[in-house]
């Protein structure tokens, strides 16, 4: 408990929080991580590196793969949308959101691309990886729900401007989305206080965001079961799966509040 006093004194105190979670967050949730033991990439392979480069030079051919994939077990395209499609929100989500509610937390970057952040409740999300339920035009850039698109035709195209419509999900070798990248490096430049939840410190642009922060002075909160790459910057370890942890830390901030009444 010594460290989630510490951690919601951090919160409490601050001006600006924000959060970053990452893989472990929702792994708690039943969606599979990409690497470690049980990854998808572990059990397929990563992805390569020019998947982007091979999207754009035949997105007919992709698609086609795409829509067999999903439907075809034993490949990494199926095992996360059957993971992401029957996943709920844990209560380490919740508890984000229910922190952003109370004002405490400003805004979420997320890695993940499941849409927990959503569906739990969280309103100004910044998802740096994309969304795997949406579709995006590389051409003009706009978003809309899977959902709403009638696949008809091999590539869709965007009824916008006719651009080819991908994935919204980043794939290896493409460029984070400008608008996207620019509001999270916005919000990292303006935080005092940064709580990572779930996020092993592997990836980059993200991983970098933590240590920019700190440089600015913002104070460092670490959520997760084990060790991370980000674990040296953090001022406060809080050690434990998220679902138990930020339960906890959301009582502790609410305690505090009433308190001050």
């Amino acid at each position: 408990m010594d460290s989630i006093n510490a951690a919601a004194d951090i919160l409490a105190a601050s001006e600006y929080a924000i959060a970053l979670t990452g893989a472990g967050l929702s792994a708690e949730s039943g969606i599979p991580t990409f690497r470690g033991q049980d990854g998808l990439w572990t059990k397929y392979g990563q992805p390569s590196n020019l998947s982007y480069r091979a999207f754009s030079q035949d997105p007919q051919g992709w698609w086609e793969r795409r829509l067999s994939d999903e439907d075809t077990p034993g490949n990494p395209t199926y095992d996360l949308k059957d993971a992401v499609d029957n996943a709920v929100p844990n209560p380490g989500h919740l508890a984000v959101a229910e922190l952003e509610t109370m004002g405490v937390v400003k805004s979420v970057i997320t890695q993940n691309v499941d849409g927990l952040h959503s569906r739990a409740g969280s309103r100004n999300l910044l998802e740096i990886h994309g969304n795997r339920s949406y579709l995006r035009c590389i051409s003009c850039g706009s978003r809309k729900p899977r959902a709403t698109y009638i696949i008809s035709d091999l590539p869709p195209v965007c009824p916008r401007c006719g651009g080819i419509i991908k994935m919204d999900t980043v794939m290896f070798g493409e460029p984070i989305p400008s608008a996207t990248l620019e509001a999270c490096s916005a919000e990292v430049q303006r935080c005092d206080a940064m709580l990572l939840v779930g996020t092993s410190g592997a990836v980059s642009p993200a991983a970098q965001f933590p240590l920019l922060a700190r440089e600015r002075g913002a104070r460092i909160i670490e959520v997760n079961p084990v060790p991370t790459q980000l674990t040296p910057a953090a001022h406060v370890v809080v050690s434990g799966p998220a679902g138990e942890v930020m339960p906890s830390l959301a009582h502790a901030i609410r305690t505090r509040a009433i308190r001050s009444r």
